[in-house]
């Protein structure tokens, strides 16, 4: 069995500088008090240093009231929807920004993510480079311009942005993960278990990076080095329960049966359907010659997910070696239509007969 990885984003909060105080604008606002509009704008990121983003909010309603010309007040109101999860206030908010002053980078930046996480359908990407165009390009942005690329499938590009956000901030270790990410994704598995390796030194307590490394040194062979890393990430986060097939491909490949029974078996426990899982203690089973029991996972998993090759692949050899060339003949030309490749080289056995 051969699990697809998931190499795991880190979209889980802002890491981005902290908000500058104004400075007492001589400009008068268009309608509304600027002054006071900009004490409690202050007062409001005085509170998201404190992290009490629910009192920061108060504040900017404060700012935006007093003042409702106050376009970084708004930005920065923006910013605090976003982390309290209110993204449709949060696009409302940068929108608002922008149509006030359309050179406020952080405006741009904003509106990408809480379109983002409303999948309005907009355009973020270009909005992201405005950000940056416009001089909003500390590490987080470009950090979060290749988070962007790397979900769009643009490895190339991401690394590009990724290198930028690591040169402005070199103990960016989520970057790190994402390059790695990024690496994995363009077949650089040497490259992605460098960056993965500086992630976890830099955090030691980043369970995905632990798994991802895991599965870059599975594609190089390094199996032993790979169940270090899933049994690291199972120690820092059980709540990682894909890990489990990780390692239990692992230990299977390595000929560790009975640890792999039991991974399987966590994970089985855990989410009964999982086809992954159920074709891993098939071939467990397989392996140990308890042919019965490993056919009952195969038939769940092929019931489960009709198109799941390699439980075909595993079931055809099943039943090679209970004498039925018949089926094990139908089951790899089943594997070999849903493009398992390796049910190929078995199928050449089925014409000679």
């Amino acid at each position: 069995m051969n699990t697809k990885p998931v190499l795991w984003l880190l979209l889980s909060g802002f890491l981005l500088s902290s908000p500058v105080k104004a400075q007492g604008s001589n400009q008068p606002a268009a309608s509304g008090d600027r002054k006071k509009a900009e004490q409690a704008y202050n007062r409001g990121v005085d509170k998201i240093t404190l992290l009490d983003y629910a009192q920061a909010l108060l504040e900017l309603n404060d700012a935006v009231t007093a003042d409702p010309v106050f376009a970084e007040a708004f930005v920065l109101r923006s910013r605090i929807k976003y982390q309290l999860g209110d993204y449709r206030g949060a696009l409302s908010d940068a929108e608002r920004a922008l149509e006030l002053n359309s050179y406020l980078g952080e405006a741009y930046f904003f509106r990408a993510f809480a379109s983002f996480a409303l999948d309005t359908g907009l355009v973020k990407g270009s909005d992201l480079d405005k950000a940056i165009q416009l001089g909003y390009n500390d590490a987080s942005a470009y950090y979060y311009r290749g988070l962007y690329k790397l979900i769009k499938g643009q490895h190339m590009d991401a690394i590009y942005d990724f290198n930028a956000s690591i040169e402005k901030k070199p103990n960016y270790a989520i970057a790190y993960n994402d390059r790695g990410t990024a690496r994995f994704k363009a077949e650089d598995y040497q490259g992605a278990i460098y960056d993965f390796r500086v992630a976890v030194n830099l955090d030691p307590r980043l369970a995905v990076a632990y798994v991802n490394m895991g599965n870059a040194k599975k594609k190089v062979g390094d199996y032993q080095g790979a169940l270090y890393d899933f049994s690291e990430a199972i120690k820092l986060d059980t709540a990682l329960t894909e890990v489990y097939n990780y390692r239990g491909e692992a230990y299977l490949i390595t000929g560790n049966t009975d640890l792999a029974r039991d991974d399987f078996g966590q994970m089985i426990s855990r989410h009964p359907a999982d086809g992954f899982a159920l074709c891993g203690m098939g071939n467990v089973h397989l392996k140990m010659n308890e042919l019965d029991k490993a056919r009952e996972y195969f038939d769940r998993a092929i019931t489960l997910y009709p198109d799941m090759g390699e439980a075909y692949l595993n079931r055809g050899m099943l039943m090679e070696l209970k004498g039925d060339l018949e089926n094990a003949c139908n089951d790899w030309q089943m594997a070999a239509s849903l493009g398992i490749e390796a049910s190929l080289e078995f199928l050449k056995e089925c014409s000679k007969h």
